[in-house]
């Protein structure tokens, strides 16, 4: 007969409590199940791994909800990065690797990586809300009425938000 010790039944508990509620949320960032339920695996084990470090500030709830969150727009800019260096030449997809594969002038290149560096860097300075509505519903593509129900809060609000992300940026790139 196998023993099960204390600490398996604590993680089963905690996996059992939080999982199908963090695969649910992670769905509304990332449609492929798959991704959403290996990124929530992710959370979980980072958790576990490193319960003892970690200093939560709220809830056991919020800080996964955040790590969910987190991971999601890892995963979703890393599959940017993936598709914009990739190219489709007679239906045959060709990772780049160096500027010439991408047909790009390097000066232009350095130009336009430094001005995307000061544009991610405005962004992130934004407040969660303003980030969180202005990524949704500008760099994800959601609609009014989608980014609404990912977040909670009424189209109103998405909007308000977005007029308010959008001005702050203005400010911010302007004096860069």
């Amino acid at each position: 007969m196998k023993c099960i010790g204390k600490e398996q039944i604590d993680f089963e508990n905690l996996f059992r409590q939080y999982y199908p509620i963090l695969c649910e949320i992670g769905r509304g960032y990332i449609y492929n199940v798959a991704v959403v339920e290996e990124i929530v695996s992710d959370v979980f084990l980072r958790y576990w791994n490193n319960k003892e470090k970690i200093n939560i500030r709220s809830s056991l709830r919020d800080y996964l909800l955040m790590s969910l969150k987190n991971g999601c727009i890892d995963y979703i800019r890393a599959e940017r990065k993936r598709k914009h260096n990739t190219l489709y030449i007679d239906e045959h997809v060709v990772v780049c690797s160096t500027l010439a594969d991408l047909g790009e002038n390097p000066f232009d290149y350095l130009v336009s990586a430094e001005t995307q560096k000061q544009i991610t860097d405005a962004i992130d300075e934004l407040p969660d809300r303003y980030r969180q509505t202005f990524t949704l519903c500008r760099l994800d593509e959601k609609s009014y009425d989608e980014a609404a129900k990912i977040m909670g809060i009424t189209k109103n609000t998405v909007k308000s938000n977005l007029r308010e992300a959008t001005a702050l940026l203005m400010k911010k790139l302007k004096k860069k």
